[in-house]
């Protein structure tokens, strides 16, 4: 026992300090320098993008920032960007704006060959604009050579404190569902002692996921993930109130809500079906790489439990089954540890009748070693489980 506590304090000292260094990971923040007035004003109409409208202002704006500086990667991961958004948003023109998006983001990269955001824009394009094969043929080296990309905690750490230090240990602990439970605990109680935080609102929203999802995992969806996807949406209600703008904020609670309806009744998944458009079409235009390509994640099991319905009312927003399908190869050359991607292809494949590839990825992946990544090993484990109950399925014919 001695001899046991003798390396329990340095691991926990290390659970701690190492979470702060694993934030951030997820961000497409684009850079500027903030001392320019003409950068200033890119970002001013930045703040303002939201509804798609001042697309080509920031254009002009960035066209006079990139000729005076035609050497820096800055200007042409902007446009690279803006440009995508104009894809996404516009239907007129929207093969060209992505091949734009797709030639800055290239510029970028030779200008700053280690540029993870140039890739990731450049990713994030060509899963819409065209197929996977083509994209590897053309940038496979840069893609591959960059995988695997850093992976970490979903959201930013809370500040520090005695409080927020022990749900860290907690939390690394999750593995053990009572752990679990405990750490979320802390985290509704860090959430209620302070209102007007989104992000501690975010982080309760995230942590009833998880617990939601473990117990969908081992079987016991209705009686005990659903209470915990509901709370986790209440959660995620009062953050979008907080933070209208967030990706993570719209991610966790579509996630939440999808989860809660997943074995409900179509038109109870009707009822939804707007709300959850609304929020993951916003995260997979803002930062499709988001948490594991996570949008795209979400999407292919929303396909898969909601049927045709899910799959139109996607084309409306111009993402169709096979560019899911890209980006879910995509995810996986890029983060070939997280095992809901070759779980979401599964399914996706078996949705389309093509059930011996399916149970083939699904074979491979019950073979695999989940704690390998000890960042997602909690994760890893409830969906090899997810998995187990998939193949089961499809072996008896479902």
């Amino acid at each position: 026992m001695k001899g046991m506590r003798k390396y329990l304090l340095p691991f926990i000292l290390l659970c701690v300090l190492a979470f702060p260094a694993r934030a951030g990971v997820w961000d497409m923040d684009l850079p500027y320098q903030g001392d320019d007035p003409q950068w200033a004003k890119v970002k001013a109409m930045w703040d303002r993008h939201w509804d798609g409208k001042n697309l080509d202002e920031i254009i002009g704006a960035l066209a006079k920032i990139q000729e005076k500086d035609p050497d820096k990667a800055e200007p042409y991961l902007w446009l690279s960007r803006i440009y995508y958004l104009k894809a996404r948003w516009e239907r007129k023109d929207r093969q060209a704006n992505y091949q734009k998006a797709e030639n800055y983001a290239v510029q970028a990269h030779e200008i700053d060959k280690g540029n993870l955001l140039a890739l990731k824009l450049l990713v994030d394009t060509m899963s819409y604009s065209g197929n996977t094969a083509n994209t590897l043929f053309r940038y496979g080296d840069w893609i591959r050579g960059a995988s695997p990309l850093p992976v970490g905690e979903a959201l930013p750490p809370q500040r520090s404190s005695e409080v927020w230090n022990r749900f860290v240990i907690l939390w690394a602990q999750r593995v053990d569902v009572e752990k679990g439970k405990a750490a979320v605990k802390i985290l509704e109680e860090l959430a209620s002692a302070n209102p007007n935080d989104g992000f501690a609102q975010l982080w309760a929203c995230r942590g009833n996921y998880y617990l939601g999802e473990y117990y969908t995992s081992v079987r016991q969806h209705d009686d005990m993930a659903v209470p915990y996807y509901k709370r986790g949406a209440e959660f995620g209600e009062k953050v979008l109130k907080i933070m209208p703008y967030s990706v993570p904020a719209h991610y966790w609670y579509q996630l939440n809500v999808a989860r809660s309806i997943q074995y409900t009744g179509m038109l109870n998944k009707a009822r939804h079906f707007n709300t959850l458009l609304k929020s993951l079409v916003f995260c997979s235009r803002e930062n499709n790489l988001y948490y594991f390509f996570g949008p795209a994640l979400t999407l292919a099991t929303m396909i898969t439990n909601g049927g045709w319905v899910t799959e139109k009312g996607m084309q409306l927003t111009g993402i169709t089954l096979e560019t899911e399908l890209d980006q879910l190869e995509l995810a996986e050359i890029l983060y070939p540890d997280y095992f809901y991607i070759p779980y979401a292809k599964a399914d996706v494949l078996a949705y389309k009748g093509r059930k011996d590839e399916a149970l083939m990825i699904l074979e491979k992946l019950l073979a695999r070693n989940p704690d390998a990544n000890k960042v997602i090993a909690p994760e890893n484990r409830c969906f090899q489980r997810m998995a187990q109950q998939l193949c089961e399925e499809m072996k008896k014919g479902k």
